[in-house]
């Protein structure tokens, strides 16, 4: 799919497109699957909270509504990330809480409850794409990149799980030395650890 030659934006445009062509069912069916394989994370089955993205279903991103379901049902505390004042923040959820759209469609809650990030032991990450040596593509902005290792910066290490689907996965990805890299990349067909 992707060569070390081509441009990080060419990449992102490629694999967008591949993920937007997935049909309704199989977006469903195949988000799924990864639901279903996070909770094997052992990261993620300890961790008291867990910072995971809202899903735009628009763009076809992994679905993660059930699994913010079981991780609520469980008992643990779950934030969503937001933009403010052009900076990710985490900000607490609440499941059937009143929803806005961020400034880039994702949901959101309409009301703002800023958490401090140092508590969040995982952080389930959304992707354009990610390759075989732990390596994540984002949107191009860099606010997990900047998120995170803001965290790293004051000595807070959260796992970083990464979820895509399996045509998301290249072997190498164009990157640059301020993106930060994951702890697993979870797809419908198993986990990929890399720490």
């Amino acid at each position: 799919m992707s060569t070390p030659s081509e441009s990080k934006p060419a990449v992102r445009k490629k694999l967008l497109a591949l993920r937007r062509s997935l049909r309704q069912e199989e977006w469903l069916e195949k988000s799924a699957a990864i639901a279903a394989r996070i909770s094997g994370i052992p990261e993620v089955a300890g961790a008291q909270h867990v910072l995971a993205y809202l899903s735009i279903a628009e763009t076809r991103e992994v679905f993660t509504g059930e699994i913010i379901s079981r991780l609520c049902g469980s008992g643990r505390k779950v934030s969503v990330p937001v933009i403010r004042d052009d900076r990710l923040a985490a900000c607490t959820y609440l499941p059937g809480e009143k929803l806005g759209k961020g400034m880039f469609g994702q949901p959101e809650p309409a009301l703002f409850r800023p958490v401090d990030p140092s508590g969040i032991d995982a952080v389930i990450i959304p992707l354009v794409g990610a390759d075989e040596e732990g390596n994540r593509m984002g949107y191009g902005r860099g606010y997990f990149d900047r998120f995170l290792s803001e965290l790293a910066a004051d000595g807070h290490f959260p796992c970083r799980v990464g979820l895509a689907f399996r045509l998301q996965i290249v072997p190498l990805l164009p990157r640059d030395v301020w993106d930060e890299r994951l702890d697993y990349t979870v797809h419908e067909g198993g986990v990929m650890r890399f720490t």
